[in-house]
C-alpha cells in the first residue's frame, strides 16, 4: 500500500512472527497459529486503516505581528473524516524559534505550540507534515497538507539619543502654542497621545494620567521622512525610521514615510501602520530632496574607500549618527509598554489549509 510504512512496533511485531515460524519447524504448528495468524491480521487491518485514510485538513491560527523578542502561539487543529492519533511537525523558517512537533488525535484538541520572533520580516509557516498511525501503532501513513501561513515581525525600536529626541521634537511641535486653539476639557490619558499634552496639575491629584483636549489643534506638523540602505542593511535601516517614525507619532505629529517599498502616511496612534511597513521594507534608494529626515544605512558616498557601514539621521539639514537609547518594549500590534517585562501573543487569525 502506497505510502505506508511500519512503525518499530510493527517491525518487532513482524519479527515475532518471524520466530514463531521458525520454531513451528521444531515444536509444530500450533506455534505458528497462536502467534503468526494475530500478527498477520493486525498487520492487515492497521494497513487497511491507513490505505482508506483522507488527508487530514489543518487549520491553523497564526499569532499577531511583534517585535523581535516576542512570543506568539501557533494552533494547528486537525480534522478528517476518520479519527486517527498522529504526529505532526509544522515546518518553521529560519526567523522564528520554536518546537512545533507533537502527537494529536486528529478531530480532537489541537496542537499548540510556541514561537519566538528573531529576526525582522514576513515568515511563512507550514506545510504541516502528518505522521498518521494505525490504533495498534504498527503501521504510519504520512501526508504532506496543503496551505502556509506568515507571521510579522516588526523591526526594532529604541528610544532615541537626546540629540536626535531634541530634533525630532522640534519638527514636530506647531509653532506657536496659540496655534493649537482653545483649552476644552481634560480627559483620561491614551497611549497614543503626545506626552506634551499631559495636564501634570491634575495628573498628580488622580491615580491615572490626564491630557488636555483643544478645541481645534489647528494644523497638525507632517514630517517627512525618507528611509534608504545599502544592500544588506535593511535592518538596520527599518530600526532607524522605526525609531524615528515611532517618536514623531508619539509627540503628536503626522509623519510621511518614504522607502525603496513605497510611501505611506500616517497620523499619531497609527503605530502598528508604521512597523507593518518597515517590516516588509527591502534596500534601496529613494529621493530625499524635500525630506524633514532622512535615514541612511551603509556606507556614505563620501567614505566610500574605506567601506565602513554605518547609520545616519539627517535631521532638518543636520547629520547625526543613529546611536539610540534603550529598546523600547512594545506590547500587541506595536503598543509600548512601560514595564518591560516579556510579551506574549495571543492568537488572532485563523488559516485553514
Amino acid at each position: 500500500m502506497r505510502g505506508i510504512r511500519p512503525t518499530r512496533r510493527g517491525l518487532a511485531a513482524v519479527a515475532v512472527a518471524a520466530v514463531a515460524v521458525a520454531m513451528s519447524h521444531t515444536f509444530g504448528p500450533r506455534s505458528l497459529d497462536a502467534v503468526v495468524l494475530p500478527v498477520a491480521v493486525a498487520v492487515v487491518a492497521a494497513g487497511v486503516q491507513l490505505a482508506v485514510l483522507d488527508s487530514p485538513q489543518v487549520h491553523r491560527t497564526t499569532p499577531p505581528p511583534g517585535d523581535p523578542g516576542s512570543t506568539g502561539t501557533v494552533s494547528l487543529a486537525l480534522t478528517a473524516e476518520t479519527p486517527t492519533t498522529a504526529t505532526v511537525e509544522d515546518r518553521l523558517p529560519p526567523g522564528l524559534d520554536g518546537d512545533a512537533r507533537g502527537t494529536v488525535l486528529v478531530g480532537g484538541d489541537p496542537l499548540t505550540y510556541a514561537v519566538t520572533y528573531r529576526d525582522r520580516g514576513v515568515h511563512e509557516l507550514g506545510p504541516a507534515v502528518v505522521h498518521a498511525r494505525d490504533v495498534l501503532g504498527l503501521a504510519r501513513r504520512t501526508f504532506v497538507t496543503e496551505g502556509r501561513a506568515s507571521v510579522l515581525v516588526y523591526p526594532r525600536v529604541y528610544h532615541p539619543s537626546t540629540p536626535v529626541a531634541e530634533r525630532l521634537r522640534a519638527l514636530s511641535t506647531p509653532a506657536a502654542a496659540a496655534e493649537r486653539g482653545a483649552f476644552d476639557h481634560l480627559r483620561e490619558y491614551t497611549r497614543s497621545d503626545s506626552l506634551r499634552d499631559v495636564h501634570w496639575k491634575s495628573s498628580a491629584k488622580r491615580d491615572d494620567l490626564v491630557v488636555q483636549e483643544f478645541v481645534d489643534d489647528g494644523d497638525v506638523p507632517t514630517v517627512t521622512v525618507a528611509a534608504s540602505a545599502d544592500s544588506g542593511h535593511a535592518d538596520r535601516m527599518a530600526e532607524a525610521a522605526a525609531t524615528v517614525g515611532y517618536a514623531l507619532l508619539a509627540e503628536g505629529a503626522s509623519v510621511a514615510l518614504v522607502t525603496p517599498t513605497g510611501r505611506v502616511t500616517l497620523t499619531p496612534g497609527e503605530t502598528d501602520r508604521l512597523l507593518t511597513h518597515l517590516a516588509r521594507v527591502g534596500a534601496g534608494h529613494v529621493t530625499d530632496r524635500d525630506a524633514d529626515v532622512v535615514v541612511h544605512a551603509g556606507v556614505p558616498d563620501e567614505e566610500r574607500s574605506a567601506g565602513d557601514a554605518r547609520t545616519t539621521l539627517r535631521i532638518d539639514g543636520e547629520t547625526l549618527a543613529f546611536d539610540p537609547g534603550r529598546r523600547r518594549s512594545l506590547g500587541l500590534d506595536g503598543d509600548d509598554e512601560s514595564d518591560g517585562h516579556a510579551r506574549a501573543a495571543d492568537a488572532t487569525l485563523e488559516v485553514v489549509a
